[in-house]
């Protein structure tokens, strides 16, 4: 009776899967989670000039993996040009969470956890969509009549935080703080204040 042939692995071109690649963020989105939550949107506030920085000027990965979106991404603001990185993970509720651990490792670790996984379709890059880029938040005007409560609920970051605020006719109430390196995911109710703090418009 002939020998079994010896038992051989498949060829690369057999058992090797997609790699997840580095694209813009927006591409990735929206992404809808088992509870139907959706996130459509992603933004940053910039730690060193405090400007919003999209997913359009997010480069990495985003991917929803046990029902969380996982996001690794090096941005660059368009306001000041500054780089920086961003790692979170974002929670069915809406929630984002910071991960403490360095952009490249970070990337590292995703691609492991995602290896099994088949590759996402990504939005086209259409240049029309440069126009639906959409913004997080309320936009605060630059000339903005901002008046402040006189109670103060304590301080943030050197920052005192005011009960409430009126802008422009419109009252806010004090919502969150944002840490200085902290993601952000405003909804269309809120709106960020001296790059830290969020109010909720009452």
């Amino acid at each position: 009776m002939g020998r079994k042939p010896p038992y051989r692995r498949g060829t690369p071109s057999q058992t090797a899967r997609p790699m997840t690649t580095p694209q813009k963020i927006y591409r990735f989105l929206p992404l809808t989670f088992a509870n139907g939550n959706r996130i459509s949107r992603f933004a940053k506030a910039c730690p060193h000039c405090h400007g919003m920085v999209t997913a359009r000027d997010m480069e990495g990965i985003a991917r929803l993996l046990h029902d969380k979106i996982v996001l690794a991404a090096e941005a660059q603001c368009p306001e000041c040009g500054k780089r920086f990185p961003v790692t979170c993970v974002i929670s069915d509720d809406k929630r984002v969470h910071r991960v403490r651990m360095p952009l490249w490792l970070f990337r590292i670790w995703l691609k492991l956890a995602l290896r099994n996984l088949p590759e996402p379709q990504l939005q086209e890059d259409w240049s029309v969509q440069e126009e639906e880029a959409p913004k997080a938040g309320i936009p605060l005007a630059d000339n903005a009549q901002v008046t402040r409560s006189g109670e103060v609920l304590g301080q943030f970051d050197g920052t005192p935080i005011s009960a409430w605020l009126d802008i422009d006719g419109r009252h806010f109430v004090f919502e969150r703080a944002l840490p200085p390196a902290g993601q952000l995911c405003l909804n269309d109710s809120e709106l960020l204040f001296e790059g830290k703090l969020v109010y909720r418009l009452a």
